[in-house]
């Protein structure tokens, strides 16, 4: 539970950022990756085997490449946000964490469009979104 803990405290600072700079702090991911492959290391972590690891980090990848076809409009931060998450939790909590983070970003997003508060091309952070989602999954 601390690593869950430690996890959501690395991703309050990355949220924050994002949605206050519209920047996400890499060493703040990069330390929590470090972390996480230290835990990982040492079988703190569930998974402890490569392969665990690299099956892991297939949601962030994911965002990589959405990212790089979509010309930056899915930031490349939210990329690397969610593999410090695949490191720390594994792929299949990774991915509730991001389903999550997507559906709720996306529910947010209708209502300000039906309440004409944004415009379709107005940017929204997704990093606060993903910290929702790790608060739910830790409580389930």
């Amino acid at each position: 539970m601390w690593i869950e803990l430690l996890l959501f405290l690395l991703l309050a600072v990355c949220a924050l950022s994002d949605g206050l700079r519209k920047q996400i702090p890499l060493a703040v991911v990069w330390l929590g990756m470090l972390i996480a492959v230290c835990f990982q290391a040492v079988g703190y972590t569930e998974g402890t085997s490569i392969a665990t690891a690299a099956f892991s980090l297939i949601p962030g990848m994911g965002f990589f490449l959405l990212s790089f076809l979509t010309g930056e409009k899915v930031g490349y931060g939210d990329g690397w946000v969610l593999l410090m998450i695949g490191l720390f939790v594994g792929f299949y909590r990774c991915f509730l964490i991001m389903i999550l983070g997507l559906v709720a970003e996306s529910a947010v997003a209708v209502v300000l469009l039906v309440a004409k508060k944004i415009r379709r091309d107005k940017e929204i952070p997704f990093s606060p979104f993903l910290l929702l989602g790790m608060g739910v999954t830790m409580c389930l």
